[in-house]
């Protein structure tokens, strides 16, 4: 908000080095504590509790949507300059158990979506198969299924084990609404499409819409952290992608996960394509 006399700045807070404070917010400090700003500088320090528009039941319910231990309750909750450092989803990674569903138990619910997403490998990386269910009215996202391959099989391999991998998903829960596939390789997703006709694959693929990844981790986040999100015992791989995966320290700028080959994010790509259109439902929720 700017007027003749004064400027107001409303941010969230980033990364501690990001340009916003180095170049502008810690500068006009430094030179105020020098004597050096004519006009002077105004800074205060407000948060969701500060609020006076928000009820206080409203405020719980905000806070309940974040883990507390994540970088985002630290940054949007406590409005703190954070770097990103450890486990991603910590909540998670320290009590597998809470988050387990007995695959049983999920082939009883009621499903707005069952959906595949698929990221195709390269150089070190894998191919990854995840299908995931989002139940009645988005309240819960569960990890049905899921399974990677060396990234080295040709593409009439890779075409045979998704047919394996769709059907194995079809028998056990009956249906598929979609595949979601990874959008830069097209050649690799025609394959797809046309081995799926040829086997009278029922399931259409289409392209991933790659929201950035910070928001799929946000929501991820957000849905262990209020149990809304369970896995089953046949999709292991996609528990220990979540697991494993940690954020990026070495980047001053931008705060994002790391993706060094060190971890899994192959299966967690595929596992993020595959409800990524349904984030807005699922956040709403």
């Amino acid at each position: 908000v700017c007027s003749s006399d004064l400027i107001f700045w409303d941010l969230n807070p980033s990364k501690p080095k990001h340009w916003v404070y180095t170049d502008y917010i810690d500068n006009y400090q430094k030179k105020q504590n020098k004597g050096e700003l004519v006009g002077g500088y105004n800074y205060q320090h407000f948060t969701i509790f500060d609020n006076i528009n928000l009820t206080e039941q409203r405020i719980k319910e905000i806070v309940s949507q974040y883990d507390s231990s994540s970088i985002w309750y630290l940054r949007d909750i406590e409005g703190k300059r954070m770097i990103a450092e450890g486990l991603i989803y910590r909540a998670f990674a320290e009590n597998n158990k809470k988050y387990f569903i007995p695959l049983n138990e999920a082939k009883q619910l009621l499903y707005e979506h069952i959906q595949i997403g698929v990221d195709f490998g390269g150089n070190e990386s894998k191919h990854a198969f995840v299908a995931t269910g989002i139940t009645a009215r988005y309240k819960h996202l569960i990890a049905l299924m899921s399974e990677k391959h060396n990234a080295d099989i040709d593409p009439d391999e890779l075409e045979d084990k998704y047919v394996k991998f769709a059907n194995r998903v079809l028998n056990t829960f009956k249906r598929v609404d979609r595949t979601y596939a990874d959008s830069a390789e097209q050649v690799l997703i025609r394959g797809l499409k046309s081995k799926g006709r040829k086997e009278r694959l029922n399931i259409v693929i289409r392209n991933s819409i790659k929201n950035p990844i910070n928001d799929r981790i946000r929501l991820v986040q957000s849905l262990i952290a209020q149990d809304r999100f369970y896995y089953t015992e046949q999709s292991e791989t996609v528990k220990e992608a979540l697991n494993e995966a940690v954020w990026d320290e070495s980047d001053d700028q931008e705060i994002k996960r790391l993706d060094d080959g060190t971890s899994d994010i192959d299966t967690l790509d595929a596992f993020e394509y595959s409800f990524e259109r349904y984030l807005r439902q699922l956040m709403r929720k």
